[in-house]
Formats: C-alpha cells, sequence, structure tokens
C-alpha cells in the first residue's frame, strides 16, 4: 500500500471515527435536553410513539400510564390518569401540545426511557421504546383524605414522613382531572381558583402563628430560654412606635413560655424575636430549609424557596430594617409554602434532623432494575434531640388544652403535637387559616402542614380538623417508610 493510499485510509479512519462519536454524542448525552425542548417537533412525534413508564403509589395505585390507540394507521400512546384528580398537580400532566409537569415533567428522563443507553437504542430500533416505572411516596388513602378536608375550599395540604422525607400526600385546592387536561387543556386553564397552581409547593402565604415554632426552636437553643421560663404580659408590646397585640385583644399576666406558645401569646415571642435578633433567628430559619428552594423533586418554577421579601428579592437573612419582633410572630412580610411548613412540624418530629422532601422514591425499568433512587438525605439540623423533645412537649400542650383542640386524636388514643395560625390578608374577617403538626407525638409517623385560604374561621376551627383527618388516615394505614 502506497503511502497516498495509507493517507487516504487513515483519513477516511478518522472520519467515520469522528462521526461515530458526533452520532453518540447526539443520540446519547444530548439527546435527553432534545427531547425536553417543547419547540422540537421530531421529539414530540417521537415521545408519542414510546409506551411511557407509569406512574405509582405507595399502596400500589396506578396515579399515571400510557394507552395505545391509532392515529391515521399508526400505533401512537396517549396518557392516561387512572384516579381522575387525586394529587394532580404533583402528578402533572405529559401532552404533546402543552408539555409537561410535576412528575411528569421533573422524572420525564426515566419515563420516557431516556436514560442509559436507550435513546441510542430506540433510534435504531432495536429495542422496544418503553420508558421505565416511577414508584412514588404517596399514599392515595391520605391524598383522598387530604383532598376530602379541602373540597370547597382554596388552599393546600402536605404529609410527609419526619424520618425520610417522603410526601405522603400533597393536596392543592382546586384539583383538576389530568386527563381533561390531556383532552382539552383550555378548558382547565379557564377553571376559576388557578387549579393549575401547585398550592402545596408554590403557594406564598404569611404564616401567622404557626412560625412560632420556628420562634421557639431559636428560643430553646439560644440557651437564653426554657420552657419554664417566666413573662409578663399587659396585652401590649410596642415597637417603633407600634403596638403588637394578642389575638382578641387578650392580656395573660405571668406565664411560662409553654404557656405562650400553648395560648399563642404575640407580645412573648415579638419579646423573644427581638431579644434574638437577626442572626437568632437567621440561623434556626436556615436550618429548617428557609431562604432556598426545597430539594424536592419538582421542576425548579414549580416550587418556591420560603424566606421573607423585600420588593422581589428573597433576602431571608437580611438584616437592614429587619422587624424581628413581628418576624418572630410570622408576619413582617413573611411568605411561606406549605410544604416548608410542613418540614418544620417533621424537624421537630424528627428528633431537630430536617429531611429532603421527595415524592418520588425510584424508578424501574421493564426489565425490573432501578434505574434512579432517590435515598433519604438531610437538610439541616434545626435543633438538639433534647430541644426537639421539650418542643414536642410544649406543641402537645397546644392540641391538649390549647389554640389546637381541634386536631386531637383522642378517640384512637394517640397523642398529637401541633401548633394553629391565623394570618390577616388585609381584608377583614378573610384570614389564612394554618395547622402543622406531627403524630404520634412520641413516636412520630406523620407530620403535616394545612392552610386553608380566605377563611373567617381561625387555623384551630378551620386547619385543624383537616389536619386530624389526614393524620389519622396516615397512621390507620400505615402509610409511610423507606
Amino acid at each position: 500500500m502506497n503511502t497516498s493510499i495509507r493517507r487516504l485510509y487513515w483519513a477516511l479512519a478518522a472520519g467515520f471515527a469522528a462521526l461515530a462519536l458526533m452520532l453518540g454524542y447526539w443520540q446519547v448525552v444530548a439527546a435527553p435536553a432534545l427531547d425536553d425542548r417543547a419547540d422540537n417537533p421530531q421529539a414530540i412525534q417521537r415521545e408519542r410513539q414510546i409506551d411511557r413508564g407509569r406512574i405509582l403509589s405507595a399502596d400500589g395505585k396506578v396515579l399515571a400510564a400510557s394507552r395505545a390507540v391509532r392515529e391515521r394507521g399508526q400505533r401512537v400512546f396517549q396518557r392516561v390518569y387512572p384516579q381522575g384528580d387525586l394529587a394532580s398537580q404533583a402528578i402533572g400532566y405529559s401532552t404533546s401540545d402543552q408539555g409537561k409537569s410535576g412528575l411528569e415533567a421533573s422524572w420525564n428522563r426515566y419515563l420516557a426511557g431516556s436514560f442509559g443507553t436507550e435513546p441510542l437504542l430506540q433510534r435504531l430500533n432495536l429495542r422496544e421504546k418503553r420508558g421505565a416505572n416511577v414508584q412514588t411516596n404517596l399514599d392515595t388513602r391520605v391524598q383522598e383524605a387530604a383532598q376530602a378536608g379541602l373540597v370547597g375550599s382554596r388552599g393546600a395540604a402536605v404529609a410527609l414522613d419526619p424520618a425520610t422525607g417522603g410526601v405522603i400526600a400533597m393536596a392543592s385546592s382546586p384539583t383538576y382531572d389530568l386527563n381533561t387536561a390531556v383532552s382539552d387543556f383550555a378548558a382547565v386553564e379557564g377553571q376559576s381558583g388557578g387549579p393549575l397552581v401547585n398550592r402545596s409547593s408554590d403557594g406564598r402565604y404569611p404564616p401567622g402563628s404557626t412560625f412560632k415554632v420556628v420562634t421557639a426552636t431559636a428560643a430553646l437553643e439560644s440557651g437564653i430560654y426554657t420552657p419554664g421560663s417566666r413573662f409578663d404580659d399587659n396585652g401590649r408590646f410596642v415597637v417603633d412606635g407600634q403596638a403588637i397585640t394578642n389575638f382578641g385583644g387578650r392580656s395573660f399576666g405571668s406565664h411560662t413560655l409553654t404557656d405562650a406558645l400553648t395560648n399563642s401569646i404575640n407580645t412573648t415571642f415579638a419579646r423573644i424575636g427581638e431579644s434574638l435578633g437577626p442572626r437568632g433567628l437567621g440561623a434556626t430559619m436556615t436550618a429548617y430549609g428557609f431562604g432556598s428552594r426545597p430539594p424536592i423533586d419538582l421542576p425548579e418554577g414549580e416550587v418556591f424557596p420560603s424566606g421573607r421579601y423585600k420588593g422581589t428579592e428573597l433576602q431571608p437573612n437580611d438584616q437592614a430594617g429587619l422587624d424581628t419582633a413581628r418576624l418572630a410572630i410570622g408576619q413582617e412580610r413573611l411568605l411561606v409554602t406549605p410544604l416548608q411548613m410542613a418540614m418544620v412540624a417533621a424537624g421537630v418530629a424528627n428528633d431537630g434532623t430536617v429531611m429532603a422532601p421527595r415524592i418520588g422514591r425510584r424508578a424501574v425499568d421493564r426489565g425490573g432494575s432501578v434505574v434512579r433512587e432517590l435515598r433519604p438525605s438531610v437538610v439541616g439540623q434545626s435543633s438538639s434531640p433534647e430541644v426537639a423533645n421539650e418542643l414536642t412537649e410544649m406543641m402537645a400542650r397546644v392540641v391538649e388544652e390549647g389554640t389546637g383542640t381541634a386536631a386531637a386524636l383522642s378517640g384512637i388514643g394517640v397523642q398529637v403535637a401541633g401548633k394553629t395560625g391565623t394570618a390577616e390578608t388585609g381584608d377583614e374577617n378573610r384570614n389564612q387559616a394554618w395547622f402543622i403538626g406531627f403524630a404520634p407525638a412520641d413516636d412520630p409517623v406523620v407530620a403535616v402542614a394545612v392552610v386553608v385560604e380566605d377563611t373567617s374561621g381561625t387555623g384551630g376551627v378551620e386547619a385543624a380538623p383537616i389536619a386530624a383527618r389526614i393524620m389519622e388516615t396516615a397512621i390507620d394505614v400505615g402509610a409511610g417508610g423507606p
């Protein structure tokens, strides 16, 4: 072989190698990103030919599946949702014209089979186009209890396994039928109340007195206060010339910190907040997860990072002009999500360790191999176990004899620890009613946060009974686990 032929040979070999590398890159490495683009018609058509994986509940119910249909003589797949409106915002929709949301979006790579060697093999027709199944932590029975409690109201509820961060239920009301989103998306968009918004993770509410659990945590961790620390209340505490008063204008005289949480005494927690200052409260807020997006397996645009807003900029630890007295009682422009407040309750329940919330558990391919698994992970340490135990006893008093008696589960012999909240909206007799808590208090298996929007009632009246229903169901069915 002469020199010219050898050069031509090696040039052709190099060209083929480069072509193979480029093919491999675009088919394997870049394929997932291209497939996720809403403006890629080829990807849309190709995905319709894929038997998309199922989404399953922890109790074995099919939440999402694919159905084969014939269109113009060709077999394509259409997404169906056997449970209708159950956990619709968490599961999300998958449509060819409107894209994806919820788990359908965040787990799309696996549901569509675009992982490992699948993209290349699918495009070469060397493997049937089938996605992996996604197993979740959602329990349909607990989810049904949460949604039933919110019927007729706007609001949200989140139930977590405190030990693992598993999302047992995630309800947002009003909800919508996912099948309608597939067949007539405009009809869902046109519904009143914003059903497409996941109020659990993206709803923004003042937390009211539920935030006193965070303040109490910071107080006890400071070493300055104990559950038995005494205060004297005359019904008013003046900050910057403006008076902070108690609900109903009440005064409580001499009392302990435990009494202050039991009766939700604003003036006492305002005093504590002012004494702790921005750093004292800020450190505890950060440990609970405030100020950053909760690391949950939902699309980034569907999860709000709870904290204080100044204009449109999140500034959870901004010290300039921060009124820590009002922050300590859940005011001062503080906006939070039900997800974040469920993490607060779960942190106390889990001996001060805050776990990352996770809806999905694992993706399993059609051969039974686990191709992705979300293992429990820690967000932060909100307190020592000793302080968490003190908080549990204090929160149990709230339910036993304070503002949260409607959350009690005495009928089944289970002690509940919790805290109510009633945040004013600025409109007369229209409040955001809250309850956060967990049960059983001595060995927690479920932590909850419930908010009911625009109601004339208090958290103890409106939200606490819903939370009780959720917790009782979770205990009854044995929800949660690894």
